[in-house]
């Protein structure tokens, strides 16, 4: 993308508030489903069961984009 030297530090800047909204996006969104989660009122194991699924579940998408990252350099 070309953009004037002058647009630059501009497009950066925004750039930059765009991708900390995002977070902020889905920080809010995570809590709020624990939230939910919460008051639901699960069985213990429930939860438990889904927390070990949860940690292998980023582990494998952690996992995979790791051996992808690798692979390409």
């Amino acid at each position: 993308m070309a953009l004037p030297a002058g647009d630059i530090p501009l497009a950066l800047l925004f750039f930059n508030v765009g991708v900390e909204v995002g977070q902020l996006m889905f920080i809010t969104v995570a809590i709020g489903l624990i939230a939910v989660v919460r008051l639901a009122r699960y069985p213990a194991w429930l939860g438990r069961h889904a927390f070990t699924t949860a940690t292998y579940a980023i582990g494998a998408v952690a996992a995979f984009w790791f051996v992808e990252r690798a692979a390409a350099f």
